[in-house]
């Protein structure tokens, strides 16, 4: 059996997204790990999820309660902290969220090499060509001080954010238990305090910046951060590219916040792109 699971997963709001991921790995090359998901809820799973993973994990959708929140469940859940106890038996786990999805393996094969030199491999939410949007999300800034107090959040939030989108760790490392100690102790604050909602990634930012965990930062295009900088087309290519020189192609491809829906106008014609991968296989085809 392969040492290494790449974990996805989502409820039924976002069983197309994660399809596009599972075809996307299944162009990029299979080979070398098992395919794993976890599957929020009690729907049935739509045959392009079920015939592409090799590992399954249902959790019960009626152990969430903030209905206004419906897209953190996994958040709530501590999915991502809990994979080698949801799947056990590898020696290392890479998760990518719902909404990303591979361009080609080297982003893959470089989450899980760096996820051996440290305690994991994420992306810092750094890059020149984010210069748009500011390091520390309004999220964080917002929720932080709740979470762990104005003391912490007057240092601790002005320190980049590792995104949780996309990361890899060994089942060895300390990032599951504390990871997971966190987020139980935080979700008590949640539950307790009407308009707050759970952030995962909050709570891994914390343990980063206590120097309780040591993170291996992974360049920017193995997970590319849709909403800070869209990527640019190459058509001679064939690929999505960051939009600035040298033009470096990206491997993985993060859908974050409206990127997941919105369609986008191509140069000064009518022509409109969509950034799913769905969209970009049929595009590049008629190319």
């Amino acid at each position: 059996m392969p040492s290494t699971l790449v974990v996805t997963g989502c409820d039924v709001h976002h069983f197309p997204l994660a399809a596009d991921l599972l075809a996307s790995l299944t162009d990029a090359g299979r080979e070398g790990f098992d395919v794993g998901f976890v599957h929020v809820g009690d729907e049935a799973l739509p045959a392009d999820i079920a015939n592409r993973i090799d590992r399954l994990a249902q959790l019960r959708g009626d152990t969430f309660h903030q209905t206004y929140a419906e897209g953190l469940r996994l958040s709530y859940l501590a999915v991502k902290a809990r994979l080698p106890e949801l799947f056990p038996g590898y020696d290392l786990y890479v998760w990518l969220d719902g909404d990303t999805w591979v361009q080609n393996r080297v982003g893959l094969d470089q989450v899980i090499h760096c996820a051996r030199l440290a305690d994991f491999s994420a992306h810092p939410e750094t890059d020149p060509n984010y210069h748009r949007f500011t390091v520390v999300s309004e999220r964080l800034a917002k929720f932080y001080p709740a979470l762990f107090g104005e003391s912490e959040t007057s240092w601790q939030v002005r320190m980049p954010q590792f995104n949780s989108g996309v990361f890899g760790a060994r089942a060895s490392s300390p990032l599951w238990r504390l990871w997971g100690a966190e987020l139980e102790r935080t979700r008590a604050i949640v539950d307790a305090t009407p308009g707050l909602y759970h952030t995962d990634q909050a709570a891994l930012h914390h343990l980063i910046v206590s120097s309780k965990l040591n993170p291996y930062p992974l360049r920017a295009v193995n997970n590319w951060l849709a909403h800070a900088a869209l990527p640019a087309v190459n058509f001679k290519r064939k690929r999505l590219t960051a939009p600035t020189f040298p033009h470096e192609e990206i491997n993985i491809l993060h859908l974050t916040w409206v990127t997941k829906d919105r369609v986008y106008r191509m140069g000064d014609g009518d022509q409109t792109i969509s950034f799913r991968y769905g969209a970009i296989k049929a595009l590049f085809a008629e190319a």
